[in-house]
């Protein structure tokens, strides 16, 4: 890899980093994904993973109204 790439981007990531994506606590986070608020996780044997496109589209896409805010004012 060259100085001018960029690392690889991160498809999946665990419960701390998607709340860190979020900006929320780790309670707050997993209090979203038991009211439905954040995407479902997927299960790799025994490991809980966050895609990064469906957190991107549920919070970081402008035209969509939930924001984070949304969710701990719900929780």
């Amino acid at each position: 890899m060259s100085d001018t790439e960029a690392p690889p981007q991160k498809l999946l990531v665990p419960a701390k980093e998607a709340a860190a994506m979020l900006s929320m606590g780790r309670s707050t986070f997993w209090q979203a994904v038991k009211d439905g608020h954040v995407p479902k996780p997927i299960k790799i044997g025994s490991a809980t993973r966050w895609r990064v496109a469906d957190l991107q589209r549920s919070f970081g896409d402008p035209a969509n109204q939930t924001t984070t805010a949304s969710v701990r004012a719900a929780a």
